[in-house]
C-alpha cells in the first residue's frame, strides 16, 4: 500500500486544529513533517467522553482517518456497527493515552484499547474505494484480526456526518458472541513500549521504570547478576485453605507445562521443570522469545493449549506435543527472573510482574498471566465454576525462592494430584489397549504405596499408545510395595514404575485409595522417582463444590490495568487476544441463561472434566451446521443426568417441566421429539440430553423418508482399515443404484453412509430396499459383512446395521456428541477424508467448533439439492470394481 505522506495532509487537519487548544490538551499538536510508519497502523482507542465509544483509526496519506464507533468494533460477522466519520487526526494520536481536560472538545480518558498494523484486501488506492463508500481491509493487531469491510450509509437529509458500518467479514478469526458488554469489560492496554512518549517527572512509577536508562535496575530490589546461570522454578505447596487479606494476589493454576524461557542475546532455551531442553519441540514459542526487546531474560510460565472457550485443556497439549504442531501452542508468562544482567529474584512478586508486563505487547505465542489482588474467595469460585483446577495464591512482597514454600499456595477445586503408573488390568469386552491403571507414589522411605486405579477418561487413541508404552515397561510385581486396604486385582500387569499420570478424583477412601477418579494423561516433565503423598493429608482434602458465579470475571491470560501507582489493579481483567485459538478468553458467566433458557447447575460435569454449560456452548458455537442436519426433524434423545458414567435414558416424549424449547408430537403412532431452533439445543443441554438421534425424514413429511442411512459398526479384532474399505463398498453399490452417497464419524468405532432421497416412498417400501441391500452385501462377502445384530455373529465381521431405516427409527445425527469417553461428536466428512488412517477421536465438543470455522466448503455440499431415488424393484449389487 502506498505509504507516501498525501500532499493534502494539511488541509485534512484543519479540523482537528481548530477544534482543540493545545495549550489546555494533552492531546499532540500536529507534526510539521509527520513520519509515516514502516507498515501502516491502525488504532482503536476506548474513550470515555461524555458517552464511551471507541475511536477507530487507520492510517493513510501521514494522517490517521478516524471513525467514532458507539458500541466498538465487533468480531462478530452479524453484529453491523455503526461508525460515525470524524476528523482526520495526526499520526501522533495513535500514540496518544491520557485525559482530555472537561471543557475541551472530546474531554474524557483515551486509553489505547488495540493496535496493529492494516491493509486492504485490493489492489489500488483506498482513498478511491473509501471515496466510494466501500473499504475493505484486513487488520492484524492483538485484538482485532483477520478481515473487515467500512460501507458508508446513504446520506440522510441534514445529515451532519458520515455514517458507516464497520463489519467483520466471515474467517478464522471470527468471534461469534463477542458483544458490547464484553468489550466494555476488557481492559485496555499500553501501546508498545517504541511508541511511548518519554515519561515526565510526575508520571506513575511503572512508566518512570519502563524508560529509564537501560545502565539503571529494571526492578527495585533486583541486584546485579552478571551471568545469568539457570534456575530452579519455584514451586507452590497444596493447601486446603485460602490465604486472606492484602497481602496475597491470585492467578489461574493452569493445565499445561511449566518452562523456563531462556534468552542470552539471539540464543533461546525452552526448559522444563525438570531441566530437559524442549527448544525443539517448539519452535514458534522459541521464535517469540527471541524476539523479546531484550538482550537477555529468563521467564517462567507454563506452556499451554486452550479448549474453544479459552479454558487449558491438558489433553489439546498432549495431542499437539504428539503430532509434533505448537502452532497453536501459547507460554503464558507469570515472573520475570533475570533481565539484562539483573537478577530479578530478590525483588518483590508485583515490582517483578509490572516488569514483565512492560516488556512486550503479549501477543502471539508469547502471553501475559494476569493477576486479581486479593479476593481468592471469589478467584476460586469463578475458576471451580469453569471446570479448572484451581488457583495459586501468591504473596505480593515474597522473592522468588526455588523449590516448594509457603509464599506460593496452590488451592484446588478438585483433587487432581500425579501417581506413579504401576501397571495395568487387561481389556473387557468391546475395551481396547487396557481396562484401568493402577498407580501408587513414593513413600518418604523410598518404597512404593499403592493409591487405587483409573479407569476412565481414556480415548481410543490414549489406550492403544499407552499399550504399546507399558507393554515395553514389563516387569515383575515392585518388592515391597505396601496397601494400606486391600490388595489390588491378582491380574494386574506390573510395569516398572518409570511413567507418571495425572489423575483427577473426588477424595480418598478410609482405606487410602483415590474415589471416582477420571484420567488425563500422561506427565512427560515429572520424573516418576518425585512423586510423592501430597503434602496436605490425602483423607483430609476437601472437594470444594462450586457456588454459582454472578457479575464478576475472571481471566487470566491479558495486561491488567494499572493503578496510579504503577501496580496492577485489582477487579476485571481483560480477556485473551484474538490470536488464542476463538479470540475468547477464561470467563465466569453471570445468570446462567442461555438464548432465553435457563440453565441450572451448569458445572455439573456430563463427561470428565466437561460441564453441563460447556454442553450448552458447544451447540451455541455449532447450532448454524447442526440446525441443517436437526432442525424440523423428528429427533429422540439419550440423556445421562448423572453423566456418561451414571444411569441413561433413550427418551422419545418430552417430560413434564422440559424447556419450552423441546416438544412432543406423533406420526402415524409414533411419538418423536422435535427442537425449536438453538434454544432447543440449549434446553437439551439444560435435560442433560448428550445424544440426538434424527428419523430419516423431516416433521413437514414424516411418513416418507429423505435419507437412507447405514451404519457400519465393526466387530471385535476388525481394523478401522476394513470399516473405511467397507464404507467405499457401500458407497459404490449406492452408486449402482443411481444413489449419491455422504460419509460421517458416528463418535464411536464405525461409520455412516448417508444416502439423500426425493421423499417418495414410504417407509415399507424403503425399509425392504435396504434390507435387500445389506443382504446381498452379505451373500457376495460373507467373510467380511454380517447384518443380523447377534454379537456372535459379528466377531470379525461388519455388520451393516440397515434398521436405522423405519417409522420410528433413528440414527445419531450430525453434530451429535456422544455419551461415550472423550466427548466425541458424530461429524459429517468430505469422502477425501475417509482414509485409513482417519481418527475418529479426534472430532470431539471441543475441536469440532474450531473443525467448523476453518472450513472452506461444507463436505456434505449439494446434500440437500440431489434429486434422486431408488426403484422398489432394484435388487443392489456389487458393481465392476473401479479405480479410485
Amino acid at each position: 500500500m502506498p505509504r507516501a505522506v498525501s500532499a493534502e495532509r494539511d488541509t485534512s487537519i484543519r479540523t482537528y486544529k481548530a477544534r482543540r487548544d493545545f495549550a489546555a490538551t494533552p492531546e499532540p499538536a500536529p507534526a510539521t513533517a509527520p513520519h509515516p510508519s514502516s507498515a501502516a497502523i491502525f488504532v482503536v482507542q476506548k474513550h470515555a467522553a461524555r458517552r464511551l465509544h471507541w475511536d477507530f483509526r487507520l492510517e493513510y496519506g501521514g494522517v490517521l482517518w478516524s471513525w467514532a464507533v458507539p458500541k466498538g468494533p465487533s468480531r462478530d460477522p452479524a453484529d453491523k456497527r455503526l461508525a460515525v466519520r470524524t476528523e482526520d487526526h495526526p499520526l501522533d494520536y495513535a500514540d496518544f493515552q491520557g485525559t482530555i481536560p472537561a471543557g475541551q472538545y472530546g474531554a474524557g480518558t483515551v486509553e489505547t484499547w488495540d493496535r496493529g498494523t492494516w491493509a486492504p484486501q485490493f489492489e489500488g488506492d483506498p482513498q478511491g474505494a473509501l471515496d466510494r463508500g466501500e473499504l475493505k481491509f484486513t487488520l492484524d493487531g492483538a485484538r482485532l484480526r483477520g478481515k473487515f469491510v467500512l460501507i458508508r450509509l446513504k446520506p440522510r437529509p441534514n445529515e451532519r456526518s458520515e455514517n458507516w458500518l464497520l463489519i467483520k467479514e466471515h474467517d478464522p478469526f471470527e468471534a461469534p458472541g463477542a458483544d458490547a458488554a464484553r468489550m466494555e469489560a476488557e481492559t485496555p492496554f499500553p501501546a508498545p513500549a517504541e511508541a511511548k512518549p518519554p515519561a515526565a517527572p510526575n508520571s506513575p512509577p511503572a512508566q518512570r521504570r519502563a524508560t529509564k536508562r537501560r545502565g539503571g535496575s529494571p526492578v527495585p530490589g533486583a541486584v546485579r547478576a552478571g551471568d545469568q546461570a539457570d534456575p530452579r522454578p519455584q514451586l507452590a505447596s497444596l493447601a486446603d485453605d485460602l490465604p486472606e487479606g492484602s497481602d496475597w494476589l491470585s492467578e489461574v493454576k493452569f493445565d499445561g507445562y511449566r518452562l523456563l524461557a531462556v534468552k542470552t542475546g539471539d540464543a533461546v532455551r525452552l526448559l522444563t521443570r525438570s531441566g530437559l531442553d524442549w527448544t525443539a519441540r517448539l519452535p514458534t514459542v522459541a521464535r517469540a522469545v527471541a524476539s523479546l526487546g531484550v538482550p537477555s531474560a529468563i521467564l517462567d510460565g507454563e506452556l499451554l493449549a486452550l479448549r474453544e472457550d479459552g479454558v487449558s485443556s491438558f489433553a489439546l497439549l498432549q495431542q499437539a506435543l504428539s503430532d509434533g504442531v505448537d502452532g497453536q501452542l501459547f507460554l503464558y508468562v507469570f515472573d520475570l527472573l533475570f533481565l539484562d544482567g539483573w537478577d530479578c529474584r530478590p525483588a518483590k512478586l508485583i515490582d517483578r510482574k509490572a516488569a514483565l508486563h512492560g516488556l512486550s505487547d503479549w501477543k502471539g505465542a508469547l502471553r501475559f498471566s494476569d493477576h486479581v489482588e486479593g479476593e481468592a474467595d471469589a478467584m476460586r469460585r469463578h475458576a471451580c465454576a469453569l471446570g479448572l483446577e484451581g488457583i495459586v495464591c501468591k504473596q505480593k512482597a515474597a522473592p522468588y525462592k526455588a523449590g516448594r514454600g509457603r509464599s506460593w499456595l496452590k488451592v484446588k477445586c478438585l483433587g487432581r494430584e500425579e501417581f506413579i503408573v504401576l501397571g495395568f488390568t487387561p481389556p473387557a469386552g468391546q475395551r481396547t489397549g487396557l481396562g484401568a491403571l493402577h498407580l501408587g507414589y513414593r513413600t518418604p522411605e523410598g518404597g512404593l504405596e499403592y493409591a487405587g486405579g483409573v479407569g476412565t477418561g481414556f480415548t481410543e487413541r490414549e489406550l492403544a499408545a499407552l499399550r504399546r508404552r507399558l507393554d515395553g515397561l514389563a516387569a515383575d510385581a515392585p518388592p515391597g510395595l505396601r496397601y494400606a486396604g486391600e490388595k489390588p486385582d491378582r491380574t494386574i500387569a506390573w510395569v516398572k514404575p518409570e511413567l507418571v499420570a495425572e489423575v483427577q478424583f473426588v477424595g480418598w477412601s478410609g482405606s487410602g485409595r483415590i474415589r471416582h477418579a477420571t484420567y488425563l494423561g500422561l506427565r512427560e516433565d515429572k520424573p516418576a522417582a518425585e512423586i510423592t503423598r501430597p503434602a496436605a493429608d490425602p483423607a483430609a482434602v476437601r472437594v470444594t463444590l462450586p457456588r454459582r458465579v454472578s457479575g464478576s470475571v475472571v481471566r487470566a491470560v491479558s495486561p491488567p490495568r494499572l493503578s496510579s501507582r504503577g501496580k496492577p489493579k485489582p477487579g476485571r481483567a481483560a480477556p485473551a487476544t484474538a490470536a488464542a485459538v476463538s479470540g475468547r478468553a477464561i470467563a465466569a458467566r453471570g445468570a446462567d441463561v442461555l438464548e432465553g433458557v435457563r440453565l441450572t447447575h451448569g458445572e455439573r460435569e456430563l463427561w470428565p472434566g466437561i460441564s453441563k454449560r460447556q454442553l450448552a456452548e458447544y451447540w451455541q458455537a455449532v447450532a448454524p451446521a447442526a440446525l441443517g442436519e436437526i432442525g424440523g426433524r423428528p429427533l429422540a434423545l439419550v440423556r445421562c443426568p448423572e453423566g456418561i458414567e451414571g444411569e441413561r435414558f433413550f427418551q422419545k416424549r418430552a417430560k413434564k417441566g422440559f424447556p419450552a424449547g423441546i416438544r412432543t408430537a406423533e406420526a402415524d403412532g409414533a411419538p418423536y421429539l422435535a427442537l425449536d431452533g438453538l434454544p432447543g439445543l440449549i434446553a437439551c443441554a439444560q435435560v442433560s440430553a448428550i445424544e440426538l438421534h434424527a428419523w430419516g425424514a423431516t416433521e413437514r413429511d414424516a411418513l416418507h423418508p429423505d435419507r437412507l442411512v447405514f451404519d457400519l459398526d465393526p466387530g471385535e479384532s476388525v481394523s478401522f482399515g476394513d470399516v473405511v474399505t467397507a464404507a467405499y463398498d457401500v458407497r459404490e453399490r449406492l452408486g449402482a443404484a443411481g444413489l449419491e452417497s455422504f460419509c460421517r464419524t458416528t463418535g464411536g468405532k464405525g461409520l455412516h453412509v448417508v444416502a439423500p432421497l426425493r421423499p417418495r416412498a414410504d417407509w415399507t417400501e424403503t425399509r425392504a430396499w435396504c434390507r435387500a441391500f445389506a443382504e446381498r452385501m452379505v451373500a457376495e462377502q460373507p467373510e467380511r459383512y454380517v447384518s443380523r445384530l447377534a454379537k456372535v455373529e459379528r466377531r470379525g465381521h461388519i455388520l451393516v446395521d440397515w434398521l436405522r431405516n423405519g417409522l420410528g427409527s433413528t440414527a445419531v445425527a450430525s453434530f451429535s456428541p456422544r455419551a461415550r469417553p472423550g466427548a466425541t461428536v458424530a461429524t459429517p466428512l468430505a469422502w477425501s477424508e475417509v482414509t485409513a488412517t482417519l481418527d475418529p477421536q479426534l472430532f470431539t465438543v471441543e475441536t469440532v467448533p474450531a473443525r467448523l470455522r476453518k472450513q472452506k466448503a461444507d463436505p456434505w455440499r449439494g446434500f440437500d439439492t440431489l434429486d434422486q431415488t431408488f426403484a422398489a424393484t432394484d435388487t443392489p449389487r456389487r458393481p465392476v470394481k473401479r479405480k479410485r
